[in-house]
């Protein structure tokens, strides 16, 4: 059993939590992982990957993404989320106009450090858990991209965004730093992930519908899925390719999922300069 799971996720389970339910659904020796963390608080796309697509998982892993996100002025708290410890702080009225104007300078590349409650890995731990067990954590700020963030409700106190960005954003880093810049601070109180690349959530079968009747209709196939142009080779070429050798080949530089004459996917691989080079070959 091969392939995607495109999962809506519910509010108040960890991915891994997820990744627990459907390995209950499986043949016990089914390997099974998830491309992309999601908050416990957040729903939506959570992309799992079963059996052989465990290995070609990375690949998905810095598409970027899209999320719908409530926000709420007046409140702060150690995760950046109501699951945190909340506080309420001062705050003064603020209307759409204001909002608008704060939110434009988020949009492009910009610094933003992650939450102490976070994946983040700091020697070897999660920063979260690190900050759980009491010790202090810093992160270092990266650069994230803000491709569009645009209002979808505002009722001050709270304000309702739609983001698409670049993967590795913090949408609770983005919602905080928000709050900051309106001379606050500011919650999430509710986060939903919309898409991954070009999948929307509406592709997405809720987790606990899955069952082990019905989970094997849900796999997609790999070759589906992963965001690659296709590069079909026949006979001896499917063969050499299989093998890990490199071999000429009339086509354009670049990374492909490369298929068979059925249609049968046998791996990724590279074109530089007209030489194909396997890149991550499927284990018959």
């Amino acid at each position: 059993m091969t392939g995607f799971l495109f999962v809506d996720k519910p509010s108040g389970i960890t991915s891994f939590d997820a990744v627990r339910h459907i390995r209950r659904l499986l043949p016990s020796k089914v390997k099974v992982g998830h491309t992309g963390t999601l908050d416990p608080l957040a729903t939506g796309l959570l992309i799992i990957a079963v059996g052989k697509a465990t290995r070609f998982g990375e690949y998905l892993l810095k598409l970027d993404k899209c999320y719908e996100v409530v926000g709420k002025f007046g409140f702060s708290s150690d995760t950046y989320d109501i699951d945190g410890n909340v506080k309420e702080v001062p705050t003064k009225n603020l209307n759409e106009k204001e909002l608008l104007s704060i939110i434009k300078k988020f949009k492009g590349k910009i610094k933003q450090t992650p939450p102490s409650f976070s994946a983040v890995r700091i020697k070897g731990k999660r920063a979260y858990e690190l900050a759980r067990s009491g010790e202090e954590v810093s992160l270092p700020s990266r650069v994230v991209e803000i491709y569009n963030i645009d209002i979808l409700d505002f009722s001050f106190p709270e304000f309702a965004l739609k983001v698409c960005c670049s993967s590795g954003t913090y949408i609770r880093s983005l919602v905080h730093d928000i709050g900051i810049a309106a001379g606050t601070d500011a919650v999430v109180t509710a986060l939903r992930r919309v898409s991954v690349d070009n999948i929307s959530v509406e592709e997405a079968v809720p987790l606990n519908d899955l069952t082990r009747e019905n989970i094997k209709t849900y796999l997609k196939p790999i070759q589906d899925v992963l965001p690659f142009d296709k590069l079909v080779l026949k006979d001896t070429c499917a063969v050499w390719f299989q093998n890990g050798r490199r071999f000429n080949i009339q086509f354009p530089d670049g990374k492909y999922v490369v298929v068979d004459e059925n249609g049968e996917f046998l791996g990724v691989g590279s074109v530089k300069k007209g030489i194909l080079f396997p890149e991550k070959v499927v284990v018959f």
